[in-house]
């Protein structure tokens, strides 16, 4: 039986370096399946639609639920976009060329994918369980670069993927959505178009998340983030390891970086204030907060080619909406980009 069921719609602008100013609208569902459980997270499917000024109609849903006791958890990531896109190549070098006309990097994109992860309470902290990633890319108006480059004419402009694989987690931290404690070292390896072929191209992907939380003092923490993905075979050139979500570097224009083997590193200051009077609850809290953070990334071939890197920092806004749970307004720079990111829940 679902039990708090709460439901907190939202309206707000955002800009990022690839949508431009968006309108966005949504809202953020949360419910416990036992709430007389005080150790159990609360689920949350969190969802917005937008539409920006270069006409770009954006869509996402990204349920975290937690089952009975915790024993399962269901982690989805679900993207609909149809856009004015853009493509630099592959490889650190091919993303510092300019993109100031169509015969460099414009060209129209429309993409949805369907990714996350169902796993199982082995110990109280150790997870395992499955992964899946099912994707499809339609690349159209292609810009003279691009019907020349070397992956686009060897993978093509539709381009569709079914992943499956296995995840183990070892997560400690107090809140998944929003620690301020604990820790999170993940392995996920994944296999492309083996079980179902739809694109006739076979890849894998490994991917190494670990994250760190320090509570510094009663809601003022410091985060940190190391995560690597490696892809090897014959990967198209829409599923190569890139940075510029809002997920990684914020402040990159998505996809601009890609090649086989991407790493980042980011570390962030998150600080909720204080009251000076109490709220309705009672206490000191303060729904309002900022967070500040450093990062650096890259992407190669390999590994062993990886030595020129991106920096990256930014600040960021946050306002708590249903505990636990904020809505986060975050201002990103990089080398030449930067951008306003509008979410729900923090970047890690």
């Amino acid at each position: 039986m679902v039990k708090n069921f709460m439901l907190t719609p939202y309206i707000a602008p955002s800009y990022s370096p690839e949508l431009e100013l968006m309108m966005t609208a949504g809202a953020l569902i949360s419910f416990k399946v036992q709430a007389d459980n005080p150790i159990l997270g609360r689920s949350s499917i969190p969802f917005s639609l937008g539409y920006s000024t270069n006409n770009s109609i954006s869509f996402s849903c990204f349920p975290y639920l937690y089952g009975k006791d915790d024993k399962y958890r269901i982690l989805g990531r679900f993207y609909y976009r149809d856009m004015p896109d853009n493509y630099w190549g592959v490889g650190y070098e091919a993303g510092n060329r300019s993109s100031s006309s169509n015969q460099t990097t414009n060209y129209h994109r429309q993409w949805w994918s369907f990714e996350g992860q169902v796993v199982k309470k082995i110990t109280n902290s150790l997870f395992l369980g499955l992964s899946y990633d099912v994707n499809n890319t339609s690349a159209t108006l292609l810009n003279d670069f691009m019907t020349q480059e070397v992956y686009v004419n060897q993978y093509g402009t539709d381009i569709s993927n079914v992943g499956l694989g296995f995840v183990i987690e070892y997560d400690s931290r107090d809140n998944v959505q929003n620690a301020h404690d604990g820790s999170l070292f993940s392995i996920a390896f994944s296999e492309y178009n083996k079980i179902i072929n739809l694109s006739g191209h076979q890849f894998t992907k490994l991917t190494i998340d670990a994250r760190k939380y320090f509570s510094l003092a009663y809601r003022k923490t410091l985060a940190m983030q190391a995560k690597s993905i490696y892809a090897d075979g014959s990967v198209p050139w829409t599923e190569l390891p890139y940075l510029g979500t809002m997920f990684d570097l914020r402040g990159y224009q998505m996809g601009r970086f890609r090649d086989k083997s991407m790493f980042f590193g980011i570390m962030e200051y998150r600080h909720m204030f204080s009251r000076r009077t109490s709220n309705r609850q009672g206490n000191y809290n303060s729904s309002w907060g900022f967070v500040s953070w450093v990062g650096i990334g890259s992407v190669a071939p390999s590994y062993s080619y990886m030595n020129q890197w991106l920096t990256n920092f930014g600040v960021g806004v946050r306002y708590e909406i249903q505990p636990r749970l904020n809505v986060r307004m975050d201002y990103g720079f990089g080398k030449d980009n930067r951008g306003l990111y509008l979410s729900i829940s923090e970047a890690f």
